[in-house]
């Protein structure tokens, strides 16, 4: 049996928080689960965040998680925003309208430590997010933009 059980990253879900006509603010929520008998230290966490669009993948965002300890038998969900500022944007969003939703892959590996050992844990997921998703951020970004005014 071997001392150190590999933790299990996943993607939990995508948010669109904000879209500009220059940007797309999302949050990444990644869950780490140790299933170890003692806490493990989670060093690093970078992804990369792609769209697929016209049929083509693109990169639109890179974010890192940064460190974490996860507990014994734990389980952490970690809320990353990140911000794209590419073209991609424009594909993403034209396939928003045209579709109805685009797919977001979400890829990267996860650098765990654990006593004088550390393993690289690399994952990925795709999920859909749909215009209704895009609609509710827009709406909550304009409602917190007056209640900032006023």
């Amino acid at each position: 049996m071997p001392l150190l059980k590999e933790p299990a990253i996943s993607l939990e879900g995508v948010r669109v928080r904000a879209l500009t006509l220059s940007s797309l603010d999302l949050e990444v929520d990644l869950a780490v689960k140790n299933p170890n008998l003692f806490g493990v230290t989670l060093r690093d966490l970078p992804f990369t965040v792609f769209c697929t669009a016209g049929g083509k993948e693109q990169q639109i965002a890179v974010g890192n998680a940064g460190s974490v300890k996860i507990k014994a038998n734990a389980s952490t969900v970690l809320a990353v925003p990140v911000t794209a500022h590419n073209a991609g944007i424009i594909g993403a969003i034209t396939s928003f309208v045209a579709q109805g939703g685009i797919e977001v892959t979400v890829k990267g590996t996860a650098v765990i430590d654990c006593f004088v050992t550390s393993k690289s844990i690399p994952f990925a997921k795709s999920i859909k997010l749909t215009t209704k998703q895009l609609t509710d951020a827009l709406s909550q970004k304009v409602v917190g933009d007056e209640n900032k005014n006023g």
